[in-house]
């Protein structure tokens, strides 16, 4: 098996069709197609179904599919750092980061690292945690820095906590409840209500009311957009359950934080990297600017809640 092969394989896969792959990797249909016969000859399996309107990956192609992606972003990372060795270049690294805390430490992680390694590269994605843990998974980023919601995760990675999330009821100034002094679960039932869509978001929603043996609302919006979940909340027409350091990194002071018994959420928050991977030159120093930038946060106090 060849990574020529794995390449022209993922490309089919990803394009849904031979044609389209074949531009992408720059060579002619009938070559594509002798590749992936190749492949699947060594396997002894067929990897695509062929249909009128193109190719979908049989149940050993996804697998391959998978595998394949991890050694071509592995391929790709090594390649990287070769060549930014021999430029004099510190390395790369990429960093996922959870939208909820896309600046929260991470401004300041960027600034240290510039200050104290400004040849160090770094590349931050920003995304909700079950599509950050993809990346991380497959290869595509060395490093998150999230909250950690209550799920598995491979025992192949590695979860470093440095702080504490608070997170609690958010509505806009305007909301009915707004300016409520008390309220209980039950009152916020009939609201309208913005959330991840991300099955962790969903499930910790639910439990939320279910906790007091309620059900949970129906009228629920999801958004895997943290503009447009911050937005509508501050419109005044939907709840959400928001981390309280956003309301003074983004909002300033037009959302409000409802007086609603035992709602605070804490979660641990911190890093997620794969098992050895800490030892790579590049990558500690950007584990240790996250440490040290949540150590001296911690330190000077809770300047957002959080």
């Amino acid at each position: 098996m060849e990574l020529r092969q794995l390449r022209h394989f993922v490309a089919v896969v990803d394009s849904g069709n031979l044609s389209r792959a074949a531009e992408r990797v720059a060579i002619s249909q009938p070559a594509l197609t002798r590749s992936i016969k190749n492949l699947e000859d060594m396997l002894g399996m067929d990897l695509l179904e062929r249909k009128p309107r193109g190719v979908t990956p049989t149940e050993a192609g996804l697998a391959l599919y998978r595998h394949a992606q991890i050694v071509l972003n592995a391929c790709q990372r090594l390649t990287r750092e070769v060549r930014e060795l021999e430029r004099g270049v510190t390395g790369t690294v990429h960093v996922g980061v959870a939208a909820m805390y896309a600046t929260h430490l991470t401004s300041q992680v960027a600034e240290a690292l510039c200050e104290a390694h400004p040849r160090l590269a770094l590349v931050i994605n920003e995304a909700f945690f079950e599509d950050l843990l993809r990346q991380l998974n497959d290869g595509r980023v060395d490093v998150i820095f999230t909250n950690f919601p209550p799920v598995s995760v491979s025992p192949n990675l590695v979860l470093e906590p440095l702080t504490t999330v608070r997170s609690s009821i958010m509505a806009g100034r305007t909301h009915p409840l707004a300016g409520r002094r008390e309220l209980t679960r039950a009152d916020l039932v009939p609201y309208r209500w913005v959330i991840a869509d991300q099955p962790h978001a969903q499930d910790s929603f639910e439990k939320f009311f279910s906790a007091d043996g309620l059900p949970p609302p129906r009228d629920v919006f999801r958004t895997n957009s943290l503009t447009l979940m911050l937005s509508l909340v501050a419109s005044g027409r939907f709840l959400s359950p928001l981390p309280e350091h956003l309301n003074h990194e983004r909002m300033a002071d037009r959302l409000r934080s409802l007086p609603v018994d035992n709602h605070v959420i804490e979660r641990p928050a911190g890093l997620i990297y794969r098992v050895g991977e800490q030892e790579r030159p590049a990558l500690s120093y950007v584990l240790e600017a996250f440490r040290a930038v949540a150590k001296a946060q911690a330190q000077s106090g809770p300047k957002t809640g959080s």
